[in-house]
This record gives structure tokens, sequence and C-alpha cells, in this order.
């Protein structure tokens, strides 16, 4: 009896109190910093060009074989990025990608909310991957 009394009034005490977690929809939360979103490249602030030339080494020293890159040369000997394509049904987020990438043309966005009921939204290719939004850490 003893044993109910106590517990009637912690569940009366925990009646009037805050919740203690985030209804998410309704209320946004504060992404930590060195949270890993999706893969965000980098432009050159004079032409708006995307920095990444296609070398291709995030391509292979991804665990999850996630990255595809499609390069051209041009007359001029120099390499241009035709396709980078990232599969985030494979990616793991990781972010050995940015680690290594010799140039730092490649970012972790803090864009989470990644949910889509299609597996075809869920294959970024450059031009998708060059748009700033979810790049700034702020309330989501």
């Amino acid at each position: 009896m003893l044993r109910f009394i106590k517990n009637f009034f912690i569940t009366l005490g925990n009646l009037f109190r805050k919740p203690r977690t985030v209804v998410y929809p309704k209320e946004k939360i504060i992404i930590p910093d060195g949270s890993r979103g999706v893969v965000h490249l980098k432009l050159d602030p004079d032409s708006l060009d995307i920095i990444c030339n296609g070398c291709g080494r995030c391509s292979k020293i991804c665990p999850a074989d996630c990255i595809e890159i499609n390069k051209r040369v041009e007359e001029n000997s120099r390499i241009v990025l035709e396709e980078f394509i990232i599969d985030l049904n494979k990616c793991i987020f990781c972010g050995n990608c940015v680690d290594f990438c010799e140039i730092k043309a490649i970012e972790m966005s803090y864009r989470y909310q990644l949910a889509d009921d299609r597996k075809k939204n869920l294959r970024l290719d450059k031009n998708e991957l060059r748009k700033p939004s979810g790049v700034m850490r702020d309330f989501w």
C-alpha cells in the first residue's frame, strides 16, 4: 500500500511538469556541431562553378561505394566534372569523402531530413548537391 501511495504522488508530480522531449514537427531542434548530413559540393565564389575536378579519390575511399563520378578532358587537357552522383540509399555518412578530398571541394551539410518514398529521389546529382539549403547550422 505504501508503494502505491508513493507512485501516486510521483505520477501526480509528473502530471504538472513540462515534457522533457521535443515535439518534433512543431518544435525545431538545434543541430549539434559535428553532425553529418548530406554531402554538399562547394562552389567557387567568383565563377559559382563547382570546385570538384573529378579526381575520383572520394569515390575510391567510400566504404559504401555510393559516389559515382564521370569526368571529361577538354582540349586544353583540363579535367572537367560531368557527373557527380551520390546514392543516399547506400551512404553511411562516414565523412571519408570530406576528409580525403585534396582540394576540399566536399563538405558535410546539416541537412538530415531525408525521408522519401521513392528511391530515385535519394540519388542526388551535382546540381542538387550544390544547393546551399541546409548547409547552415540553425533551427530546422
